[in-house]
């Protein structure tokens, strides 16, 4: 085996690092696809939705006041926000797979980009993850 195939087959075999920023395309398409049925289901009716984009609690999707307020925060702080106080009325009740689903579509519905790595369950990988939410 040649020093660039051993180097190639080394980084292929080694754990990935989180990105830095929800920018660098942190979830997968399916994942937000899941995440809007769930988000729909789960969420709207506190949070707003695309069609209706001005709820009365703390919109989440395509908002400026909430790209502001989590621009800075890590993916894993809303992860464990969501986890324990979502929904409202059922809180704990969401799986992993369902918290980051729904993180997906939201980090979607904000227009930072999907990637080809599905969004990581695990709180501590999430957390070195920056939401990076504001928009220009």
């Amino acid at each position: 085996m040649t020093m660039l195939a051993a180097g190639a087959a080394a980084a292929a075999a080694a754990p990935q690092a989180a990105p830095g920023s929800a920018k660098s395309g942190t979830y997968t398409a399916a994942q937000a696809t899941r995440g809007k049925v769930l988000y729909d289901a789960q969420c709207a009716e506190c949070h707003g939705s695309m069609a209706t984009p001005f709820p009365e609690v703390a919109p989440l999707l395509n908002d400026y006041v909430f790209q502001a307020a989590w621009k800075e925060r890590s993916v894993g702080t809303f992860f464990e926000r969501i986890r324990e106080t979502m929904p409202q009325n059922k809180p704990r009740t969401l799986s992993p797979e369902q918290t980051v689903d729904i993180i997906a579509h939201i980090l979607s519905a904000n227009r930072l980009p999907a990637g080809d790595v599905p969004l990581s369950q695990d709180v501590e990988v999430l957390k070195q993850i920056r939401m990076d939410t504001e928009q220009p």
